[in-house]
């Protein structure tokens, strides 16, 4: 990230451009508003709802990574805990650049936290992101100052991971609470967005710092920190097996269900394709990296992690954007008598834009953390 000389700066240049881009789409869509995206009055989540779900998530598992050395007091990841605590700002504040836009201009943002529905799960995980983020901000400018093991400072750390618990299981209830959507009832949605925040964390900060340590080094681990890579990569191998499981034994409960909504749902025209009853996404973005996974050459070999981390972190956005569409896909209601049985969706560029602006803004931050912010400091002994 701070090396090459040729690299970085074409880097900084991708960068801007993707910013740039991002900023202009962002001004045209409080302009125009919610009528550049391909959504109507079924399908009112799109892609931009999709990627927030996908970076809130991943910032929660970061901070989760975080509680290792923070909260849990494991000596072994000290040196990674002012990485993962900036990586988890970071990537939320993508997450809100997302957010942000698709619900049209950033003003509905604020008043939404200012006039608070205590009933509303969306309200609920809104206020407790931003609750996140601003205890992930205190906490890393304590770390930057050399405070790690204060009284306060260790308070942050429990907070977090109090929050980045409870951040999930709210996400998942915006989407189990809503009785009129059977695919999407009960806890089960809950319980997968806590598994999906540490499989898409995990495969995000592994990825991170396999590519970041490569090109700033421009050369392999040492020892410590290949320790480091191998107990990520198992962490990544066992929440991909778990949630692998958890993806085959709801799949296996919703085609035995003869619940109206159900059928209709495995009608849905899958936007990334399927094969049988699992999409795409589900075959290359979590059965195949699992497997690869499992295989111990792979496993082990820094090709086979960065491969196996890369198709999960895609996976799991294409995941999130898949169980969201789908279960919007039956029109209910009135609605039921002017749409077909299923509505297809593909995003706009508009959207695709969003896409881009939240990643860009994310690794933007990033970039110029790891070089000005120092993110390797360990506190003293």
């Amino acid at each position: 990230m701070s090396g090459g000389k040729i690299l970085y700066p074409v880097w900084l240049g991708v960068l801007g451009v993707a910013l740039l881009a991002g900023a202009v789409a962002g001004i045209y869509i409080f302009v125009q508003g919610h009528v550049l995206f391909n959504a109507n009055d079924v399908l009112i989540w799109t892609l931009p709802l999709a990627v927030y779900i996908f970076l809130a998530l991943s910032s929660s598992g970061l901070t989760l990574l975080s509680a290792l050395p923070l909260v849990f007091g494991v000596k072994k990841y000290e040196p990674l805990a002012k990485r993962l605590v900036f990586l988890a700002i970071a990537t939320l504040c993508g997450g809100f650049v997302a957010i942000g836009l698709e619900l049209g201009t950033v003003f509905n943002m604020i008043y939404i936290m200012l006039s608070p529905n205590l009933s509303s799960p969306i309200w609920w995980m809104g206020a407790i992101y931003s609750a996140e983020l601003a205890v992930l901000i205190v906490k890393f400018w304590k770390m930057h100052t050399g405070d790690f093991h204060s009284g306060f400072s260790r308070f942050l750390g429990t907070a977090s991971f109090v929050l980045a618990l409870i951040a999930p299981l709210m996400i998942g209830s915006v989407f189990g609470l809503t009785e009129s959507r059977a695919t999407y009832f009960g806890p089960v949605m809950s319980i997968y967005c806590l598994l999906m925040a540490v499989l898409s964390g995990t495969a995000l900060f592994l990825l991170y710092d396999m590519v970041g340590g490569r090109l700033s080094a421009g050369a392999a681990a040492d020892a410590a920190g290949r320790s480091v890579q191998d107990d990520f990569t198992r962490i990544l191998t066992y929440t991909a097996g778990i949630v692998a499981a958890f993806t085959v034994l709801k799949t296996l409960i919703e085609s035995a269900t003869t619940i109206p909504a159900f059928l209709v749902y495995h009608k849905f025209e899958h936007l990334f394709g399927a094969v049988g009853n699992f999409g795409t996404e589900v075959i290359f973005g979590l059965f195949l990296p699992f497997v690869l996974l499992v295989i111990p050459s792979v496993r082990a070999s820094a090709r086979g992690r960065m491969l196996a981390a890369a198709l999960i972190f895609a996976g799991s956005l294409a995941r999130h954007t898949e169980i969201l569409l789908a279960g919007q896909s039956h029109p209910v209601g009135p609605k039921a008598e002017q749409f077909p049985q299923y509505v297809r969706y593909l995003p706009s560029g508009w959207e695709l834009m969003v896409l881009v602006f939240a990643l860009a803004v994310m690794l933007t931050l990033y970039t110029l953390g790891e070089r000005y912010l120092k993110l390797t400091e360990a506190p003293k002994a």
